[in-house]
């Protein structure tokens, strides 16, 4: 029997703009996982009351608390997303827990700036946990705190009835590992989960407990990491109810653990230091530094200072004419020094980095930056003064660009300016000697510094400027080398010989760390490279399933030097080769020579045995070509690139694709055409290659395939599948087009997860068409490269793997641990989720039980392998 409650007015509680809760970048408001309800953007920094009632709940960290009104709705209000991580910095609550308050009085004070520079947004949510609430909307545009009526809630309240028989299960104790204990996501999560079950629900903390079917309710229970809860159930599912619950809190609920490798999960764990603090980026303690991830990678050694050499310039020259000598005699010993470099690079197979230096001669020549230099020498400065202040002026002007892209070439000026410099005042330019064990700190680095890092004892290093695109995160990630960049200023004053630990792969730096945190990270170490041996050892075996299906997988390349590693990592050849390095940083288009030298010098690495599947130039939206200008776009990911680009600059598409088809004899070559949303773009490629096949007298066989990155390919994939002979699945663009967010977008991009399950159908929908066609299907996007993914992607039946090449024998690995009849178990399950979190979270419980499953005697992993 139900009996309806008159309808509750919520109020604004806060000034701002209203958004549709859908909108929110966070799945667990976005997808009403917490109950529904709206945002506001707000204009102001204080909390109201929404209505009249009491405090029935505020979080801990007072981003976060919730209202109960006298007709039992709840209404939880939280400020900002992930803003949990901030531990109460930037909030003050005037209440507390059981107060009453009165429409309009305020509850929580915060500092919207530190909260927007700290979180990754300041949206506020407010929603409506009570169960069986129905809400409707009332507003819209600007909301005035206290006086916009938001929504209207109309809640039905049921009688209590004590679900009956199959009697009350406990669990044993479970030991909670989220970073940040049970806050609003992962409760949701479980509270989601609970709400299949009719049994009724609790989660027992201590002498606490609660409903684990109410957000506000587990978030009463303030349950932190190392608390231990017992799940409790009491009525006809209840035994299903533990065990499906069970597993989810303890792989995390959605969220990452940073679980230590081989820790048992029943075990009682005592707080490990290290990971308590680079678990996040915020925190009280002042000895861990946060920046931005820019390389990855765990390391511990001392702290060295790496300074600008600082020399006194003398201003005034020895006449217009002398000077001027002087600065052109500099330029040309700079531009040969480049010319060398580059030379030396490109000898030794290594074009990515020689591309660097080649745009550096682009900059050289910059008449802007010489123009600059000479009307100061006419002002009668010297060489070396004028010219210093020329780059300098164009590196800071360029430096405050929006365009993260374009900012970062700040640096590229300074390098080339310090070098010409170096010969005009005849200074090194920096310290010649680093000393071993070393993890560099400075306010940049140029990419002359950090092409000659290996050749020193650096670890890593730690910059207060620089982003993950600059060219020094770049080489950085080349060389396998950790980097931390975007960091505080106070790093400039650690003193050399200080201990510190670099974690690149979350952006931090722990300085003074404890004997434990140190003797923690070799033990990481250790362990990495114990399990990266063994990897290794086994890299040359197939990829198979324990049932015996080979999966292929294959390397994502850039250039030769990655292709000559393929081999020795157990990679069966290319998925994709990435064009684009030949074609990038430079003034014109290479020539059809030089591709042509390029890319069968990658095959030769390959041999004829191993695939080489080469996409064709994908440029436009995030990377343009100086040489090939496009007109301005108002959205440019939605206008001219990739095929449709190929497509407008025939001349260098027909030039690429004869360099290309010269490589055929030397490997077993593909070709594939970036962003195709139609059949007749294939149509049209396809077109042209078979026409320079035949001038050329090409009679090695060639695949002809398609990137689906784009969903009407998947949508058609049926269609297509008569056409091509291959598709590759660019998870990277796929995912942001199905779930149009934009994956480089500061407040979004975490939404932008391959793991959707809508991105998953798709996948499934273009293995199940090419099958039905007898075509093969590749994933070559960033998602084929995460272990955690590999016996989902293979269950949706994925015939390749295309991966980071030092992931290679990881993926190699992760195959051989399951069965085809698992995988395909494993992705019915995560296609019929909601969410990508959800998905997460059923993987991270899947490889956790894996991991327990191998730590067993070997008699019992046999008998369960029979019996399954």
């Amino acid at each position: 029997m139900a009996t309806e409650d008159s309808n509750t007015i919520i109020y604004a509680p806060i000034s701002g703009v209203i958004v549709p809760i859908t909108e929110v970048p966070d799945p667990t408001f976005a997808q009403k996982m917490v109950g529904d309800g709206i945002a506001i953007d707000p204009i102001e920094e204080a909390l109201c009351s929404p209505c009249d009632g009491k405090v029935a709940q505020v979080h801990p960290s007072n981003h976060a608390l919730t209202i109960a009104t006298a007709g039992g709705t709840e209404i939880l209000m939280h400020i900002g997303i992930d803003t949990v991580t901030l531990k109460g910095q930037g909030f003050q609550a005037t209440v507390s827990e059981g107060d009453e308050v009165k429409r309009g009085d305020k509850l929580i004070l915060f500092d919207a700036d530190f909260v927007a520079k700290n979180a990754t947004s300041l949206l506020t949510m407010v929603v409506i946990t009570s169960e069986g609430a129905t809400v409707q909307p009332l507003s819209s545009g600007l909301a005035i705190a206290g006086q916009t009526p938001l929504l209207e809630v109309a809640t039905t309240a049921s009688e209590s009835q004590k679900p009956t028989g199959g009697g009350i299960v406990f669990s044993l104790p479970i030991v909670i590992l989220n970073p940040d204990g049970l806050h609003a996501r992962p409760s949701a999560v479980l509270s989601s989960n609970a709400k299949r079950f009719t049994s009724s629900v609790k989660i027992i903390k201590g002498a606490q407990e609660a409903n684990a079917k109410s957000v506000v309710g587990l978030m009463g229970l303030s349950i932190k990491q190392h608390d231990s809860i017992v799940v409790s159930a009491d009525g006809p599912d209840s035994a299903e109810a533990i065990a499906t619950l069970v597993p989810l809190i303890e792989a995390g609920l959605g969220e990452n653990l940073h679980v230590v490798p081989g820790q048992r999960k029943d075990t009682k764990v005592a707080p490990v230091t290290l990971k308590k603090h680079l678990s996040s980026p915020i925190s009280d303690d002042p000895n861990l530094l946060a920046g931005v991830a820019a390389s990855p990678g765990l390391v511990t050694g001392t702290v060295y200072q790496l300074r600008d050499f600082s020399i006194e310039l003398e201003k005034e020259g020895f006449g217009v004419e002398n000077e001027e000598k002087s600065l052109n005699e500099a330029i040309a010993k700079a531009m040969e020094e480049l010319n060398q470099i580059e030379k030396s690079l490109r000898l030794s197979a290594d074009t990515s980095k020689a591309a660097i230096f080649a745009a550096h001669r682009e900059l050289l020549e910059d008449p802007e930056l010489r123009e600059n230099a000479l009307a100061g020498i006419k002002k009668g400065q010297s060489a070396a003064y004028a010219w210093r202040h020329s780059y300098i002026a164009q590196s800071e002007a360029i430096s405050k660009l929006d365009n993260e892209l374009l900012a970062a070439r700040a640096t590229d000026i300074r390098d080339i300016g310090e070098r010409v410099l170096s010969h005009l005042a005849g200074f090194e330019k920096r310290d010649a000697s680093i000393p071993e064990n070393s993890i560099l700190i400075a306010t940049d680095l140029t990419p002359s510094d950090t092409a000659n890092l290996q050749k020193g004892g650096v670890l890593g290093f730690c910059l207060t400027g620089g982003s993950s695109t600059s060219h020094a995160s770049i080489l950085a990630r080349a060389a396998g080398i950790p980097a931390v960049v975007a960091a505080p200023d106070r790093i400039l004053e650690i003193p050399n010989g200080a201990t510190a630990i670099l974690d690149g792969d979350n952006g931090l730096l722990k300085l003074h760390p404890t004997e434990a945190e140190v003797d923690e990270v070799r033990a990481k170490q250790r362990l990495a490279e114990e399990l990266h041996r063994k990897q290794m050892i086994e890299a040359i075996q197939s990829a198979t399933t324990t049932d015996g299906v080979r999966i292929k997988v294959v390397g994502n390349i850039s250039g030769s030097p990655e292709a000559a590693e393929i081999p020795a990592l157990g990679g069966e050849g290319v998925g994709l080769l990435r064009s684009e390095f030949l074609f990038l940083e430079r003034a014109d288009a290479p020539t059809e020579e030089e591709q042509t030298e390029a890319y069968v010098s990658i095959a030769k690495y390959l041999t004829p045995e191993r695939d080489l599947i080469v996409r064709t130039l994908d440029v436009g939206g995030d990377k343009p070509l100086a040489y090939m200008p496009l007109p301005e776009e108002i959205n440019p990911f939605l206008g001219i690139r990739g095929i449709r680009l190929n497509m407008m600059g025939t001349d260098i598409f027909s030039a690429q694709v004869r360099s290309i088809l010269k490589a055929a004899t030397f490997a077993n070559l593909g070709i594939m055409f970036p962003m195709v949303a139609t059949i007749s773009e294939f149509q049209a490629a396809r077109d042209i290659v078979l026409r320079e096949k035949e001038a050329l007298g090409v009679t090695a066989p060639v695949q002809l395939g398609i990137m689906v990155e784009v969903p009407s390919a998947a949508m058609m994939a049926d269609l297509f599948a008569k056409e091509v002979d291959f598709f590759s699945v660019g998870t990277n663009d796929l995912t942001q087009y199905t779930l149009a967010i934009d994956r480089g977008h500061p407040k979004l991009a975490k939404m932008a997860d391959a793991l959707h399950p809508s991105v998953l159908r798709l996948i499934k929908r273009t293995t199940e068409a090419a099958h039905a066609e007898g075509k093969w299907v590749g994933v070559c996007g960033g998602i084929a490269s995460d272990v955690l993914a590999v016996p989902a992607l293979v269950g949706l039946g994925v015939d390749e793997l295309s991966v980071s090449i030092k992931g290679i024998p990881a993926v190699k690995a992760a195959v051989r641990k399951f069965s085809m009849k698992r995988c395909r178990e494993i992705a019915g399950e995560a296609l019929g989720m909601g969410t990508a979190v959800e998905v997460r979270g059923l993987l991270t419980k899947i490889n956790q039980e894996l991991e327990n499953e191998t730590n067993r005697p070997a008699e019992t992993v046999e008998e369960r392998e029979v019996g399954s």
